[in-house]
C-alpha cells in the first residue's frame, strides 16, 4: 500500500507541474493568438514646440537639459485599431534607414516627433528627447549609429553619424 501511495504522489506531482508549465508558458502565446499582440507604443511622448521658439542652435551639451534615455521594446506587429488617428496634412512621415536601423520621424514645419526606432539584429536602440531636438542611437558593441533631429526655431534638420 505504501508503495501505491508513493507512485500516485509522484504521479500528482509531475502532473501539477506539467500543469502549472503548460499554464505560464502556452498562456501568453494563445492569448497573443487569439486577441493579437499588444498595441505599439510610442517610443517618446510628444513634446509640443511653440513656433516662437529662441533663435537656432544645435541641441545644447550642458547638463541643465532634461534628456531621459529609454528603451524601445520591439514588438512583431501593432494592434489592429477600429480607431485611427487622422494625420494632419501638413504632417511629412520620412524614414531613415541607418546600419544599426530605422527611425520614422513624423515633422511638421517647425517640429519632429519620434514614431519608430527599430533596431537591425544585434543592435540595441536609446532614445533621448528635449524641446527643439531629439536623438536615437543604436549600439552593437563598439559601433554606433546615430541620428540627430533639431528644429529649434527653423524647418527639422537631421544629421546621420556612424561611428
Amino acid at each position: 500500500m505504501r508503495r501505491a501511495m508513493t507512485y500516485v504522489a509522484a504521479w500528482g506531482g509531475a502532473t501539477s507541474l506539467a500543469v502549472m508549465l503548460v499554464w505560464f508558458g502556452a498562456r501568453p502565446v494563445l492569448h497573443n493568438a487569439v486577441f493579437g499582440p499588444p498595441p505599439a507604443r510610442s517610443v517618446v511622448d510628444h513634446v509640443p514646440v511653440s513656433p516662437a521658439a529662441g533663435p537656432s542652435s544645435p541641441p545644447p551639451a550642458s547638463p541643465t537639459v532634461r534628456a531621459t534615455p529609454k528603451r524601445t521594446v520591439r514588438h512583431a506587429s501593432p494592434r489592429p485599431s477600429s480607431v485611427r488617428p487622422t494625420p494632419s496634412p501638413h504632417t511629412d512621415a520620412r524614414s531613415y534607414t541607418l546600419t544599426g536601423g530605422q527611425v520614422v520621424l513624423s515633422m511638421t514645419a517647425t517640429s519632429a516627433r519620434l514614431v519608430s526606432a527599430t533596431p537591425a539584429a544585434g543592435y540595441e536602440v536609446r532614445t533621448w528627447h528635449a524641446p527643439g531636438w531629439l536623438r536615437v542611437d543604436f549600439t552593437k558593441d563598439a559601433h554606433t549609429s546615430t541620428l540627430f533631429c533639431t528644429w529649434n526655431g527653423h524647418a527639422p534638420a537631421v544629421q546621420v553619424q556612424e561611428q
